[in-house]
C-alpha cells in the first residue's frame, strides 16, 4: 500500500487530516496529467472540481478503489475527463491531425507587439489587488516554488491563491477584450 493509498483509506475512514494529506500528494500529479488542456479550459477550476468530488467520493461508503494508487489514477482519470468536457462545451477542444499526414513547417515566432504589450501592461494595473499579487507571484515563481510556497509567502491559503489566480485570470481577460484584443487569436 502506497502513502497515496494509506491517506485515501484514512479520509475513507473518517479522519479530515489524512483527506488533507491525500490532496497534498495527489494535486501536483492531477495539475501536471492536465498540461495538454492547458490552453482550452481553466486547469485550477479542474483541479478544485476533481478535488470536490473525490471528497464526495471519499464520504460515500459504497464506492470502492482497487489497486495500488488507485484514488490517484482515479483522480487523475476523473480531472482530464473534467477538462475534456469542458473543452468540448466552450468549443475549444482541437483534434491533433492523423500520424499520415505530413509534418507541417513550423512557422517563426511573432515579432513583439509593443502596442499588446501595452494593453497587458494597462490591464494588469486594473486586476484588484490580491488577485494581481497572485498572478504576478505565480508569473516570477511558478518554476522555482511552486503553488503552495506561492501562496505560503503572499500570506493566502492555497485555495484562496488558486482562487485570486482564477480571479485575475478572469479580469485580465475582460480587460484585454474591451481593450480589442483578439484572445482567440492569442490562444490558438
Amino acid at each position: 500500500m502506497t502513502e497515496v493509498d494509506e491517506y485515501f483509506a484514512a479520509a475513507r475512514r473518517g479522519d479530515l487530516a489524512a483527506f488533507t494529506g491525500w490532496m497534498g500528494r495527489v494535486e501536483r500529479p492531477i495539475r501536471l496529467s492536465l498540461a495538454p488542456f492547458a490552453r482550452a479550459v481553466d486547469v485550477e477550476g479542474i483541479v478544485q472540481e476533481t478535488l470536490l468530488r473525490m471528497w464526495i467520493f471519499v464520504t460515500s461508503p459504497d464506492r470502492t478503489l482497487v489497486g495500488d494508487d488507485a484514488s490517484l489514477r482515479f483522480a487523475i482519470g476523473m480531472a482530464r475527463n473534467l477538462a475534456r468536457n469542458e473543452a468540448r462545451r466552450t468549443q475549444r477542444e482541437h483534434h491533433l491531425p492523423p500520424d499520415e499526414l505530413p509534418d507541417l513547417p513550423v512557422q517563426p515566432e511573432p515579432a513583439s507587439d509593443p502596442s499588446l504589450r501595452r494593453a497587458i501592461a494597462h490591464c494588469l494595473k486594473r486586476i484588484a489587488t490580491r488577485p494581481r499579487e497572485a498572478l504576478l507571484a505565480r508569473l516570477a515563481m511558478q518554476h522555482t516554488v511552486g503553488d503552495r510556497g506561492i501562496a505560503r509567502s503572499l500570506g493566502m491559503t492555497v485555495n484562496a491563491f488558486l482562487q485570486n489566480i482564477v480571479r485575475a485570470r478572469l479580469q485580465l481577460t475582460r480587460c484585454l477584450e474591451k481593450q480589442g484584443v483578439p484572445l482567440e487569436e492569442i490562444r490558438a
